[in-house]
């Protein structure tokens, strides 16, 4: 190995372990929901004060984080080899997740903090019409911020599993892996804005975080072995 790639090297160690970090981020986001449920209106918005939707919002804030530096690991990894797909890959991902920061963090701290209290505070009184409103319009536009979401997330995974397919010992199953979760997010997509929810939904919600998160931590064990090689 070269200089410049041994010089790399800690950067794709620091940024692998950030991408494990994010597999577990990724558990975390999709099973918290199987330990709270609510039915109508009122119930979903005094989930606020439930310790497991609480936490899955937390996680919500710093997930992005995790998985960007997943990307630009890769990026980093895959640059002198493929700079196109590296280069793309990294901005859609940015687009992703700088996306769903700025939803977590209206949620936790515009929408929870402040809408859903005022909303359950004026339950009975006039007001509480106007919080509902506007809890009620956000989250028609999370809907189309979903289609963002699950877009770039189709383009950043594809390019950068493409590029990483035939490299190192993880490369194939990086690759595999982000197979199955982009197949998986087109069902989603299918679901939502498809009609086609009443079949897909069942195998998104058992099978998409587990192929997800086992993607994110292959991308990361990938990531330490490119450190390794680097290092040499």
């Amino acid at each position: 190995m070269d200089k410049a790639e041994r010089t790399i090297a800690p950067a794709l160690k620091a940024l692998g372990i950030c991408a494990i970090i994010g597999a577990a981020t990724t558990i975390l986001n999709t099973m918290l929901p199987r330990f709270y449920g609510a039915d109508g209106f009122d119930a979903r918005m005094a989930l606020i004060h439930n310790p497991f939707y609480a936490a899955r919002q937390w996680v919500l804030l710093v997930h992005p984080a995790f998985i960007l530096l997943l990307a630009l690991g890769m990026a980093l990894a895959l640059w002198a080899r493929a700079p196109g797909r590296a280069l793309a890959g990294a901005t859609f991902a940015f687009v992703e997740k700088m996306t769903e920061f700025w939803m977590g963090v209206t949620i936790l701290f515009v929408v929870n903090a402040v809408w859903k209290v005022n909303y359950l505070a004026a339950l009975g009184t006039p007001a509480a019409e106007a919080w509902r409103l506007k809890i009620t319009n956000f989250a028609e536009v999370l809907d189309g911020l979903y289609f963002l979401l699950w877009a770039m997330f189709l383009l950043s995974t594809g390019l950068l599993a493409w590029a990483a397919a035939r490299i190192g010992r993880f490369g194939r199953w990086v690759a595999a892996t982000a197979g199955l979760a982009m197949a998986l997010t087109l069902l989603m997509m299918l679901g939502e804005y498809g009609g086609q929810g009443a079949w897909t939904q069942p195998i998104i919600a058992w099978v998409y975080g587990p192929a997800l998160a086992t993607h994110r931590l292959l991308v990361g064990l990938w990531l330490l072995d490119e450190a390794r090689r680097a290092a040499r």
